[in-house]
Order: structure tokens, then sequence, then C-alpha cells
């Protein structure tokens, strides 16, 4: 009866109010100056904002974000263009490869589990699996910090998330009542900070709505476009509460993006293939998280492959080339893995027979720490890293045929494959421009976690790898990788931009525009681009 009622008052709209909410502080309840806020907006390109902000669709965040603030032009997601892996990117400042959460699925091959975070019961695990590293939360464990709708939250000083409400919200594709509750919880918040005394120093709040809508109807459908609209709306809201409050002009706000949307009219089972057509036993679905070690090694020792796909545009192959699952195949042993003729196949077997699929954009397959290679049906290429002096290079360079990443037709990029290694933000300005921006560096960067696969498989446009969605993401298309990302408040010139930046970036530069650069830490992959902002102007 109560779920009846739930899906009978949520169908009829009237238990969340289209209305901008109300932000009632008590006179003693201290706000710390600044504070920091983020709207994260799951599922949009730049390619889809620009064209709708250029069209006067996007009124509310064109008012309060873009004219006050600095637009990142080439603001590049991490490598995979995947939800879980960029929102622990953001609140983090590392790579994938390097916090560990490579997706929204993925196989420890040491302890034999398959991660699986697409269900009710396991969306908000990925807290347990971050290991011992800080989200932006812990990093200001000293302060008040909110988080809204986020799965990853781990740190937060209180998290909003009702499943009664955004959950049977969700699950009877009431998507823009998952947006209002979104906006509403600021009510929750001031409430929070009445009761504590103070206002949050940072919030995060979360958007899935295009996200869900793009995989089911794809991006023509125009259902897609109205949540992206509806969206603006409620940052209108949000920010009109805050302003009312006093507290629009004291609040340094980012509006972010994971990846941007490719439509898959297209569809290609990679695990089907691997069963059916190469006769590898497979495994594809979820399992051993709560099963004992030994039940674990027997149920996969019975395959040889793992395959998952992730936002169905993008395929982690685990490969067991010896007798257990704990050793990673050496690129002899993953070029030689399925018997076939070698014939046209100088650079193995199975990446060549991957990289002929019609569904197929790009195969990456693991050479080792450091070096992967890259290739497609008509060249191969190697990226490789060193470290000098503490600091990281990066070498591409192709080897048969012609150039997979398509540098080498760009003056800018081509400048770079002079046989040297060059400084990740060379490559990034370098190829910020072209169809694969950054993917030289983060490529590498991904392969140094270990729940990565030995072969990696992107698809091609239209395609997708293991769904029957309309719509997905995951690829390394310039769509998939180029990101809306804006900044204002205090501080931040208005209607200003800035040529590229990395959203990893996110975490430093928050805690650098609210005063707490002394809680950044060391050893992350984003850098503050905090005095960047600050100076902006037209271009930098």
């Amino acid at each position: 009866m109560l779920w009846c009622a739930l899906a009978a008052a949520l169908s009829a709209g009237g238990c969340v109010p289209d209305v901008q909410p109300k932000i009632a502080l008590d006179e003693t309840t201290v706000v710390p100056a600044p504070v920091g806020l983020v709207f994260w907006v799951d599922g949009v390109g730049s390619e889809t904002f620009n064209a709708l902000q250029r069209a006067g669709k996007l009124p509310n965040i064109t008012r309060y974000l873009i004219d006050r603030g600095v637009t990142v032009r080439n603001a590049v997601a991490s490598l995979p263009t995947i939800t879980y892996a960029n929102n622990v990117s953001f609140l983090t400042g590392l790579f994938p490869g390097h916090h560990g959460i490579v997706g929204n699925k993925w196989f420890d091959r040491h302890r034999l589990i398959l991660r699986h975070y697409g269900h009710v019961k396991t969306y908000r695990k990925v807290d347990q699996n971050l290991g011992p590293i800080r989200t932006i939360f812990e990093a200001l464990d000293d302060e008040f910090t909110a988080s809204i709708l986020t799965p990853v939250r781990r740190g937060a000083t209180r998290n909003i998330d009702n499943w009664a409400t955004a959950g049977v919200a969700w699950y009877f594709r009431q998507h823009a009542i998952i947006n209002r509750l979104t906006t509403r919880r600021l009510e929750l918040i001031a409430r929070a900070a009445n009761a504590g005394g103070r206002w949050p120093k940072f919030i995060y709040a979360y958007f899935v709505t295009p996200d869900t809508v793009g995989h089911a109807d794809g991006t023509t459908s125009g259902r897609y476009v109205e949540m992206i609209l509806d969206v603006d709306r409620q940052i209108g809201h949000m920010c009109k509460a805050l302003q009312a409050a006093g507290l629009l002009d004291r609040t340094v706000i980012a509006l972010i993006s994971d990846h941007g949307f490719v439509d898959t009219p297209k569809h290609w089972d990679l695990a089907e293939y691997f069963r059916e057509n190469l006769k590898v036993p497979t495994i594809r679905k979820s399992y051993g998280r709560d099963e004992p070690f030994e039940q674990r090694a027997a149920h996969f020792a019975n395959a040889r492959a793992v395959v998952v796909t992730g936002g169905n545009r993008r395929t982690n192959i685990y490969l067991r080339a010896a007798d257990h699952w704990w050793p990673r195949p050496t690129e002899k042993q993953i070029d030689d893995f399925v018997s076939r003729p070698r014939a046209n196949a100088p650079y193995g077997v199975l990446p060549e027979m991957l990289a002929r699929l019609p569904a197929t954009d790009l195969v990456v397959v693991r050479l080792g720490a450091g070096s992967v290679r890259v290739q497609n049906e008509t060249g191969a290429g190697v990226i490789d890293r060193v470290v000098r002096g503490g600091a990281k290079a990066y070498r591409y360079r192709v080897i048969r045929g012609t150039d997979p990443l398509g540098y080498a037709s760009d003056p800018k990029a081509a400048a770079l494959m002079d046989g040297g290694h060059h400084a990740a933000d060379a490559w990034l300005a370098a190829t910020a421009g072209t169809g694969r921006p950054d993917v030289a560096v983060q490529l590498i960067e991904l392969n140094d976690s270990s729940r990565s696969g030995d072969v990696v498989v992107f698809a091609a446009d239209g395609w997708d790898l293991g769904g029957d969605e309309k719509g997905g993401h995951g690829g390394l298309l310039r769509r998939e990788i180029v990101v809306p990302w804006v900044w204002a408040g205090p501080g931040l010139p208005g209607g200003a931009s800035i040529s590229t930046a990395r959203t990893v970036d996110l975490m430093p530069t928050m805690l650098h525009l609210i005063g707490r650069a002394d809680a950044i830490g060391g050893g992350l992959d984003g850098v503050s681009i905090a005095d960047r902002l600050r100076a902006a102007a037209g271009k930098d």
C-alpha cells in the first residue's frame, strides 16, 4: 500500500512542486565565507550544452553562472567517460587509474569480485571501494559539508538521499520530480544548518536525469533536451533561493558534467562474441560481493575471460592466461590468446580480430606498466610514459599503418609525435581541439589500475558493445570527452573563459577558491586552476 501511495503521489506531481526552495536561516546561523557548491549534471556533452546555451534555452545557467563567471572551453573528462569513474575523480582529484573506480562495473582479479553499482542494493557501495584516499568531504572533515543524491559521499557531514522518494520517482520514470527533489533539498540543508548553527562550507548536488533519459531515449527524442532544460530551471530556483538568503555572492559555484552522449542505434554484444564466436568461456555478470573466497575462486575458475561493458560504449576484457587470475597476461599472451591464422595480424590475433569488428573504434592492449598499444583496423601505435625528476612525460609513436588516434593529421598534436616524451599539459594543449583530446595521457594513467582490462575496446560512433539502449557513453569520441564546466562566485570575472582544463582539477580548485588550499594535500593528478580562473578574460 505504501508503494502504491508513493507512486500515485509522485505521478500526480503535487508532492514535489516545481518552485523555488525556501532558505530561512536563523540570525545565529554562521555562514562561512566563501562557501562552495557543485552542480553535477550527469551526461551532458559540451556540444549539446553550447548549442542550447547559444539558442537562449539555458537562461538561468547563463544568468547566474556564465555571465557571472568563467567557462572552460575545452573541459576534458577523465577516462573512461563513465559516471562513477568521473564522480570519484571530481571528489578526489585522482584519475580513475589511481582511485581504482574504473567504471560503473569492474573486475577485481585479486579478490575475484565483479563489481556492479547499477542496482538498488549496490549503487552506494562505491564508498567502500575507494581505498586509502581522501574525498573533498574528508579533506574538509573539520567543516560542515553536505551531499544531495550523489552515490559517492564518503566523509560528508549530511547525506540527503531518500530512496522512498527519489528511488520511486526513478522507477516510475518521473524524471522531473527527481530534479525537483534535488532542488528542494536545499530546504533540508537549511534546517540542518540552523540545528547545527552553521551553513555548509561545501555542498555537492547531483542531477542524474539527463543520463537516465539519454540511455533510454537517446539524445534526439526530445526528452533528453527536456531534462537539460529542466535542470536549467532547477538551477535557477536554487540560485534565486541562495540570492534571496544573501548567500549567492558568498558562494563559489561550479557546474560540471561527467561525460557526453552518443546515440547508439547499432548494437554488438562483445561478451556474446567471446562465447559464441571465439569459444572462450566468459563471465559477464556481477558476482562475488557476498560469497566466500573459495566459492568465488571456483566460480571464476570456470572462465578464461571476464568481459565487462560500462556505459555500453567501453568494454574491459580481463584474460586468464595462467592457472590463476591474479597474474596479468603478457603482451604475447594477449596477442596469442585465441588460436587463428596469423595472416594479416602482425600485432596479435585477438587484438586484430577485435579491431576489425564493425562496432570497434579503438582497441587498447596493455603492454606493461606505463605502456599500451592502441590500434584499429588500419594502424597501430604505442603510448609510453617515463618519470624524470618526479615529473611524468608521455610519448606516442605510430608503429604500423595510419595513426589510430588521428593526431598525425593535426599540426599541433603531430608536433609532439617527434619521438620524444612530453609533459601532460603539453599533450592537453596540443590535442584539445582534436577528435581525441588528452587520450595519449589518460590511457596510460588508466592503465595503472589492476582493475582496468588487459584489453579495452572502445565503440565506434553509433554502436554500443553490450546493451540495447538508444544512447550510451564511455567511448573516445570528442563529444563524449569534452563537457561543460563553468565557475562563478566571489573573485571570479564575469563572462570570461579559459581554454583547457581537466575535470579532475575540480577538487583542488574548489578547495583553493573557498579558502581551504591547506586541505588540498599532495599526490593528486588534478591541480588547482584557481589562479587561471581569477585572471581569465575573453580567452587565455
